[in-house]
């Protein structure tokens, strides 16, 4: 049975603020390093710009980095569809899960902008701004985001999964090559966002918004489905299928902590 914890209790616990810091600050350095890694840069010889395969390389190791450095604090999410996934797969706590997605928006902004404040003028561009490649209908990209994020998501659950024998760092590796295909596959239609954060950040700082409600609500009506499909197909429990019961949980004195194995990504 997974239960679906509203985690009210827990919010003078000094972990679960922590964890919402861990989350802040992941962020931050998250938007720094996907931002800088878009830009261009001109020398004697011309432009020096990523490909889609150094860009997915620099955000996906970005990802297993930070997820490592994080991840025993806060789980490591760093992704708002990611959050949302855990909360209907009853792995976190819904309080827990809202914060987490304000403090990843938050530091997505302040991240993106130490970029903007720190890059010349003339290489800014659009600062790794998203955006739905000519051609494509707004629709598919919808789709597009909707699919890779469950892609994203679905992995995330199986190789965090308690019942699963991973490595940490095997873990946090396994996401960052994921993330990093997703990037060399989706970039040329959308750009790949599969993180609403990721898109939330350079979109506030340079007053970007074209097609912006695709990649908050692809992701996570993405991440949600993800979450629902392992736990109805593939979570192994004696009581099948499963059952979802809301509840605010009476023994949070003996659960002040917010890390859990399963959460951990």
């Amino acid at each position: 049975m997974v239960t679906i914890d509203l985690g009210f209790d827990r919010i003078r616990s000094k972990d679960f603020w922590r964890a919402i810091f861990a989350e802040f600050f992941g962020c931050i350095l998250f938007l720094l390093c996907v931002t800088s890694v878009a830009l261009s840069w001109g020398n004697t010889s011309g432009n020096i710009s990523a490909n889609n395969v150094e860009i997915g390389i620099g955000i996906g190791l970005a990802i297993a980095s930070l997820a490592q450095a994080v991840g025993h604090v806060s789980g490591g999410h760093l992704n708002p569809a990611v959050s949302l996934g855990m909360i209907v797969g009853g792995r976190i706590n819904v309080l827990q899960g809202i914060l987490y997605i304000v403090a990843q928006s938050i530091g997505a902004i302040i991240g993106s902008a130490l970029t903007y404040a720190c890059t010349p003028e003339s290489n800014r561009e659009a600062l790794g701004v998203t955006a739905v490649r000519k051609g494509l209908a707004v629709e598919q990209g919808f789709g597009l985001e909707l699919l890779f994020t469950f892609v994203l998501v679905f992995f995330v659950f199986s190789i965090t999964d308690a019942k699963k024998k991973t490595e940490p760092y095997g873990t946090t590796l396994g996401i960052g090559i994921v993330i990093l295909v997703c990037h060399v596959c989706l970039i040329p239609f959308t750009g790949c966002g599969i993180n609403p954060t990721r898109s939330f950040g350079p979109a506030v700082v340079m007053n970007s918004w074209q097609d912006h409600w695709i990649y908050w609500i692809g992701p996570l009506l993405g991440g949600a489905l993800a979450a629902i499909f392992y736990n109805f197909l593939f979570y192994v429990e004696e009581e099948t299928p499963v059952k979802y019961v809301v509840k605010d949980a009476p023994n949070a004195a003996a659960q002040d902590g917010v890390k859990t194995d399963e959460n951990n990504v």
